[in-house]
């Protein structure tokens, strides 16, 4: 088990908001396919049909669909642990 001190677990959560935030959708797919479940339940059924997760990024696409990018990215970091 990790000891972290306080205000580690902050720069984590940034850490990893910044590595997803600005990757392209189809890239973390790729690299995390167990994310695409996460991804449907935000941006809608079948989101990942659309040609258009190879050319945006999360964070663009949080943007068009009006959703929380630090609540997706934490759900990323459940799934992953």
């Amino acid at each position: 088990m990790l000891n972290l001190r306080f205000g580690d677990q902050r720069r984590i959560s940034q850490a990893m908001k910044f590595r997803f935030e600005h990757k392209l959708i189809g890239d973390i797919v790729k690299e995390y396919p167990e994310t695409s479940e996460v991804m449907e339940r935000y941006f809608g059924k079948g989101c990942l049909k659309r040609g258009g997760y190879k050319i945006k990024t999360l964070g663009m696409a949080c943007i068009l669909f009006d959703a929380n990018p630090n609540r997706l990215i934490q759900e990323f970091g459940k799934i992953q642990n």
